[in-house]
């Protein structure tokens, strides 16, 4: 493990694959914990395995769960509340997307991607932003998108669940 530490857990969703195993992998070497946090556990218990055979010393928390459910999101802030793992990095990295016209698509997809890209993430950022800020120490990197900052044809609602992460981003670094 690395002697310059940057933070002592780094909570990631959307673990198990893209941007959040890349988070994953680049975080490791400069945290004592992480927490990996996605659907797909025989990834995530992959993904552990890796990381801990190259970090040596690194503890890894796995939690599968589905976060578009608002219990499963419940039970993760509980459950890393109540343990010495709370965050001092969030990375809201779990996404969906979906292409097609608005009129014609699936509102059940529709509204599992604004669920995930918006729900998920606000209330991961409540659950675990105050005891940040108790502490006096702490980050929330939010993944947005270059289609949160103009309306695209075929990604209405994804581009506006991403625009909705760009505002909630900005407003936040100016409230704290």
């Amino acid at each position: 493990m690395a002697s310059s530490l940057l933070y002592d857990c780094s909570l990631i969703t959307g673990a198990s694959s893209g941007l959040g195993e890349e988070f994953s992998c680049q975080l490791a070497p400069h945290c004592r914990r992480l927490v990996l946090v996605a659907r797909r556990k025989d990834r995530l218990e992959s993904l552990r395995d890796q990381l801990c055979s190259e970090n040596p010393g690194l503890e890894i928390a796995i939690f599968d769960a589905d976060l578009t459910s608002s219990e499963a999101r419940e039970e993760l802030i509980a459950k890393v509340k109540e343990s010495a793992w709370a965050p001092s990095l969030l990375v809201n990295n779990a996404g969906m997307g979906d292409y097609g016209e608005f009129v014609t698509g699936d509102w059940g997809k529709l509204e599992q991607m604004l669920s995930l890209n918006i729900i998920a993430l606000t209330h991961l950022t409540h659950g675990f932003l105050p005891g940040m800020i108790q502490s006096r120490h702490g980050a929330v990197l939010n993944v947005s998108s270059l289609a949160s900052l103009l309306p695209i044809p075929d990604f209405a609602v994804y581009a506006a669940s991403k625009s909705y992460v760009t505002s909630f981003s900005e407003a936040l670094r100016l409230e704290l």
